[in-house]
């Protein structure tokens, strides 16, 4: 019996719900209760996925505290972050390693749904390899994606032929997390820094003509589980006077090769160890 640990963007929940209902091996899903995961679990709910809650990641017994005995078949321990960390860079290297090396001690290992996001998880990998195997998103070339856009397309060659293809014009790429979350991510709906709503569309809006962003492609994932998303997206884009075309494209191929990559590296080390 293995415990797989994933520590994922909420950005890619709907992969892993879909990891989940293809994967025969896992039989048992713990959702750590971070306040982060209540779309998460409402996705499991439709799915007809049964899981567990867990109040804090601390109440998971270590590693070296597990009996055999207490659970059967592949375990699947999901721990969402919190998504405005992607706006600064340095904070968010700073979260996920602290939230690994505490994951560590829970797991056989940790399956990160994350790219570079910044350039500051390029070596994750490697800092934590004598503490517990960690796999972050990589494409058949076996680089580290962008983000969670580049893996979705496949992987960086795709990602950069893309943007190619629009030929200068700014263009935001969004899956339907990303469109069900416009608010929450660019942050016009809060009061952040003493901003109030209005002045933060007046930011948003000088720093998207800066960088001359005019239109949306809406990128097809393959992956229904976020629903109702229209609304969202058509305020994002009436606010900024934003185009909208569809996208084809998108596919799990990345994040089902690295699930199985990390499932592999737990089998070698049990083998090993027995």
């Amino acid at each position: 019996m293995s415990v797989i640990g994933i520590l994922n963007c909420k950005m890619l929940q709907d992969e892993i719900v879909y990891l989940i209902e293809n994967d025969p091996e896992i039989t048992n899903v713990t959702v750590i209760a971070n306040g982060e995961h209540h779309e998460f679990i409402q996705k499991l709910d439709e799915a007809g996925i049964s899981y567990k809650l867990a109040p804090m990641i601390r109440s998971i017994p270590d590693v070296t505290k597990r009996y055999e005995d207490d659970l059967t078949g592949l375990s699947l321990i999901v721990w969402n972050v919190e998504l405005g960390l992607h706006m600064r860079p340095k904070f968010l290297k700073e979260e996920v390693y602290k939230d690994l090396e505490i994951f560590a001690k829970k797991v056989d290992g940790i399956y990160l749904l994350y790219g570079l996001c910044g350039n500051v998880l390029g070596h994750v990998e490697d800092d934590f390899k004598e503490i517990c195997p960690v796999v972050i998103l990589r494409d058949s070339d076996g680089e580290i994606v962008d983000d969670c856009i580049g893996a979705t397309l496949g992987g960086r060659r795709q990602y950069l032929n893309l943007l190619r293809s629009f030929h200068g014009v700014g263009t935001f790429i969004f899956t339907p997390m990303y469109e069900a979350t416009t608010d929450e991510f660019f942050n016009y709906s809060k009061d952040r820094g003493g901003f109030t709503e209005e002045q933060m569309i007046e930011m948003n809006k000088f720093m998207f003509e800066s960088a001359h962003y005019k239109q949306i492609a809406r990128l097809e994932t393959g992956l229904h589980y976020t629903k109702n998303t229209d609304e969202s997206l058509k305020r994002f884009a009436d606010t900024y006077n934003f185009e909208i075309f569809d996208l084809g494209g998108g596919n799990q191929k990345v994040f089902v090769d690295c699930w199985q990559k990390l499932k592999n590296i737990i089998v070698q080390k049990e083998a090993v160890k027995d």
